[in-house]
Order: C-alpha cells, then structure tokens, then sequence
C-alpha cells in the first residue's frame, strides 16, 4: 500500500470512529468526557462491528477481549460493549443481524463465549432471544461501619500510580483467586483505576508490614459512595478500608460477589464454542454422563450430539431431535450450579 492509500484509509478510520462516537452519544446518556474517554480507550477497528447505511454506522458495538476462571481454568471470552442503534433504524432487525456476525467471527477466532451488560432491565429479555442467557449476578449491602474493629497498625493511603505494578500484583492475585470471575488485564486495570479517578472515585490502599494487603475502589453513585470492588487479607484490614471510606459519606454500598439470596442480575453470556465449554464442565463433573443435542440457529459448528461420560465430551453428528437445546438452555445448564461474577466494567 502506498502513501496516499494508507493516508486514504487512515482518514476512513478516523471517519468511522466519529461517525460511531456519534452514534454512542445518540443512543446513551453518558456525558461527552467518558464518551471521549471511552472512544478514547477502548475502540479500534478490529474489535469494531458495525452495519453502515450510506458509509455512516446505524448499529454498533465492541468486543473487548477478556479471560474468565471457569471449572479452574481461565478461558477467553469477549465482551460486547456499547451496542446501540440508531433511534430512527430501530425493530428492522439490525442488531439481530450483527450480532449474529460478530459471534460467527468470535467462533472463528476461539474465544469460548461472549458476554454483555444489558443497558436496561427490558433488554434481558430481547437478549435472550438471541441465545443470551442470564449467568451473572451480584449482591449489594448497605454497611454500617460505627461498630468495625479496625486494625491500627495497618496504613491505608490514596492508589499511587507510582506503585501500579505491585498494585496490579495483588489484585491480580485476589481475582485469580475467585473462580467464575471475570479477570482483568494490566492495560484493562489501568483504564478502571483511571475511569474512576475521572468519575470523581477513589481507589484506596491498605498496607500491613510494608506491603500491600488490601485494595477498594469507590464510586460516588445515586448520593452514595459505592464500594465497587473490594479485597482484603484479613476481617480487620478490611474494616480499616471500609471506615476510611465511610468518613465521607452517611450512605456506604458495598457490592460483592452474589450470595444465594438477594442476588441482583447484571449480566449475560452467549456460548460461542460449545465443544470447548461442555469439554470443561465435563473435566470438573467427571462423574457425570449426560447426552446433549444442540441446535445453534447461528453457528452451525456447533450442532451435533455431545456424549458426557468419564472426564470427556465427545462430539457425534447432529441428530434431529425435539428435544434438542438451544444455546441460552445450554448456558442454563452448565451454569444451574454456580453465578458468575463480574466486576469494574465501566458500567456504573
């Protein structure tokens, strides 16, 4: 390619990402700072998906790639963000259609399942009737911290991101320890640590005997101050973070992983692979045997009869059967046991 078709198709990506910048502001009520932080941080043209009328987009989203630990390992998922239509190219079935392409590209490039944040509570239901299925959940606590017993000798301070490193080490090492979570990358945390600090936030550090041994990041949300994501190594650090905290505000929310009860949807996936996933709920539940017969109305790949037995899954060819799974009941039932948990997705 030469100088002036690079300049070319330089000057049409340019193009695109205002025209879908745009578009995002149409469609969302996020002021013009996080827009452009997001647009900012988040787009490029590979992890763009789009369906254009007359060059301009009317339906978009991203897909930032992501790992969750799933059955004790960490997997590759993709996380469908910003997905709008324009008002005016609403119910013709656009964003059926793209969706629709981006998990048929996200099946070729490996990744085991999609997930996504619905934008409102009415918008569960259009998901799941393209094969979205609710799996992700969280709890939320009102704390009184009058009566925590602190620990003294533990200094909490401000996030330095002189430290991010060390940082990043400890809570990367406190995520990795959940298992059905999704994880974050270094690049990833070092946008969240900065979308906070933007949004009027505060990450605070505790340290005990000069190293690091808890982490909490807080968002000012609905006259609240909500602790978003929260560690800590012992029940007394963790008291000293959430007091400290509390100091500037009556009304403390702390979210946390979902509980049994009281739990609070947040989010879905879409199984992308189903060979893959099946493979790892059968290495976990290898006392299990089980016959599957899917029916995926998007990517043929995965149509077929799966046999679960010893540890394995064994895919045969597909067979015609009322009886057959679509993905969102698959989802269902590999994930009847246990929530999923996400959390810092830019979401608040």
């Amino acid at each position: 390619m030469n100088d002036v078709d690079s300049n070319a198709n330089l000057a049409k990506q340019l193009k695109l990402k205002e025209l879908s910048k745009a578009l995002y502001k149409l469609c969302f009520d996020d002021d013009n700072k996080f827009a452009d932080f997001y647009f900012d941080k988040r787009y490029t043209e590979k992890n763009h998906f789009a369906i254009l009328e007359n060059n301009s987009p009317v339906a978009a989203l991203q897909t930032i790639q992501y790992t969750m630990t799933c059955f004790n390992e960490k997997i590759d998922l993709a996380y469908l963000s910003a997905i709008c239509t324009h008002p005016n190219f609403r119910k013709q079935g656009l964003m059926t259609k793209l969706l629709e392409n981006t998990c048929k590209q996200l099946f070729a490039d490996g990744v085991y399942a999609t997930f996504l944040i619905p934008a409102g509570s009415y918008l569960f239901d259009i998901y799941r009737k393209n094969d979205y299925e609710t799996v992700f959940y969280r709890t939320k606590t009102q704390i009184n911290t009058c009566n925590f017993k602190i620990k003294n000798d533990c200094k909490i301070h401000e996030y330095s991101e002189a430290n991010k490193q060390e940082t990043f080490k400890y809570f990367d090492r406190k995520m990795s320890e959940r298992n059905f979570c999704i994880q974050h990358s270094f690049s990833d945390f070092e946008i969240v640590c900065e979308d906070i600090y933007n949004s009027n936030g505060l990450i605070l550090i505790a340290e005990y005997k000069n190293k690091i041994a808890g982490i909490s990041f807080a968002s000012p949300i609905n006259n609240a101050i909500t602790v978003i994501e929260h560690f800590a190594d012992t029940n007394e650090i963790s008291a000293s973070l959430l007091k400290t905290i509390s100091k500037n505000t009556d009304n403390l929310i702390c979210i946390s992983i979902p509980h049994k009860k009281h739990c609070e949807a947040i989010g879905m996936m879409r199984i992308i692979c189903v060979e893959k996933m099946l493979g790892l709920y059968a290495k976990t539940y290898h006392k299990r045997r089980k016959t599957i017969v899917v029916k995926d109305s998007v990517i043929a790949e995965n149509n077929g009869c799966y046999k679960i037995s010893n540890g394995e899954c064994i895919k045969l060819p597909s067979e015609n059967s009322p009886d057959a799974w679509n993905i969102a009941q698959l989802t269902q039932f590999i994930f009847d046991r246990q929530p999923l948990y996400m959390s810092l997705m830019l979401n608040e």
